[in-house]
């Protein structure tokens, strides 16, 4: 009897740290239609993607902490690329995961064809950018505050070249005295985003 406990107890440990297999096919990744999980191609870890363009292709994803259930958990770095137009895209996030997604502390860098474009440092909610500083490499664009869905929202501060433009931001959009300042958005679109 004790024998069979042993082996009991061993086939136990090993269906424990067996990998979780691919995400539920309803909560896959497509690209140009919602977010969803992708795995790591065979560990067993689930990472959660967004924004991914229609026609993005051969979409990986890597892992370096915990995935108990499937989706990742815990401090890590995860590494998300994929092909977009004949391009090397991606992102590395290095923070919390909680249940494959961003949550607290953590930096998001984004690549094209290895170049780094785009880096977002703060706090992240639910897989979603909330507050902290986002740089764009490319033109000098440099904004600290903070973020919603449909761009800076709240307290903010964007510089750009020399220029800075600061105050309370809603939807994208900055009222100034000499009209609107617009980040994510084009301008004519402000006076209906507040």
């Amino acid at each position: 009897m004790t024998r069979f406990k042993g082996v009991a107890l061993i086939a136990l440990a090993v269906m424990l740290g067996a990998a979780a297999g691919p995400p539920p096919e309803q909560e896959r990744v497509v690209p140009g239609s919602r977010s969803g999980f992708t795995d790591d191609g065979g560990a067993g870890c689930w990472i959660w993607i967004g924004g991914l363009p229609r026609g993005a292709t051969d979409v990986r994803a890597k892992w370096s902490g915990d995935c108990p259930e499937g989706p990742a958990e815990g401090e890590g770095r995860s590494v998300m690329s994929w092909r977009e137009g004949g391009r090397e895209r991606g992102m590395v996030y290095e923070g919390r995961l909680v249940r494959g997604k961003a949550e607290g502390r953590g930096t998001l860098t984004h690549l094209d064809n290895g170049e780094v474009t785009v880096r977002e440092n703060g706090e992240y909610r639910n897989d979603h950018f909330v507050q902290g500083r986002l740089e764009f490499m490319r033109n000098g664009l440099v904004y600290e505050g903070g973020w919603s869905i449909s761009g800076p929202q709240g307290p903010g501060r964007l510089e750009l070249r020399g220029q800075v433009f600061e105050g309370t931001w809603e939807g994208g959009c900055l009222k100034t005295k000499e009209g609107w300042i617009a980040f994510t958005r084009p301008a004519e679109e402000c006076d209906t985003a507040t």
